[in-house]
């Protein structure tokens, strides 16, 4: 009988002490991810099963809440990332703008080497009134999106194209070695407008482009420097000498 006793009683103990630690596991396994979650600010960890029953279910509960938040993070992080694109690009061409272009002209400026060299190109586009007032807003925008699309397809991945407003256009060459590398892609930015552009009622224009070019360091060493000396030159090309690429003066 006392033995009997003995042996049920020790039974009671090592069962209680066995769901004791895999209480204190299941706890311990809960703590862990929410300091992680808490500490990093993410969601990807989950709760292992438990042995218990209702610790299984808390542990359920606690990763189905971890889902839901690791979805809220994705969401919000997709709206943000909109929200940026939106303040950063134009909403006709896809193109960056020109609070964009100036910030990347900026960082280009700051890790350009002493043996290379930097160019902005300032592109108007012409006679781009005209085809607006006859035809109307809708080719306009076709206009521009063309002209955007071929203007990209000139320049090399590094490049940077941006619409500044209207039908005027940056590129940003970043970096180039040599004068004339940045004027035979002046001369193919020119060349590629050749082509007429098919407008949505299926008529057809050809319009030109007049690009001003100012060079780091020749011609300016600020980005407000570079984008004035360069609309200046353009300026030059389209009233002076009826389109193509004009080089800013050397000061």
């Amino acid at each position: 009988m006392i033995a009997c006793l003995v042996l049920s009683t020790l039974c009671a103990l090592v069962l209680s002490r066995r769901m004791l630690l895999g209480i204190v596991s299941s706890l311990d396994d809960i703590a862990k991810v929410a300091h992680v979650v808490r500490r990093d600010r993410t969601f990807g960890l989950r709760v292992p099963s438990a042995p218990i029953a209702e610790l299984h279910e808390l542990s359920n509960d606690f990763n189905g809440l971890l889902d839901e938040l690791e979805a809220w993070q994705a969401h919000l992080k997709q709206e943000n990332d909109s929200l940026t694109h939106r303040a950063t690009h134009d909403s006709l061409t896809g193109l960056p703008n020109r609070a964009f272009f100036e910030g990347r002209l900026s960082r280009a400026l700051g890790d350009i080497q002493p043996t290379e060299k930097l160019a902005v190109l300032f592109i108007d586009g012409d006679r781009f009134k005209e085809v607006n007032d006859s035809y109307g807003h809708a080719a306009g925008d076709a206009v521009l999106t063309t002209i955007a699309g071929r203007i990209r397809a000139q320049l090399r991945e590094s490049d940077l194209v941006a619409r500044l407003g209207g039908d005027e256009f940056a590129v940003l060459l970043a970096p180039v070695h040599s004068t004339e590398d940045v004027l035979q892609i002046a001369d193919n930015i020119i060349d590629c407008m050749t082509q007429p552009i098919i407008l949505p009622n299926d008529e057809a224009v050809t319009t030109s482009l007049s690009i001003g070019i100012a060079l780091y360091p020749e011609h300016a060493v600020t980005p407000q420097g570079l984008l004035h000396e360069a609309d200046d030159a353009m300026y030059q090309a389209k009233h002076r000498y009826n389109g193509g690429w004009r080089l800013a003066i050397q000061k």
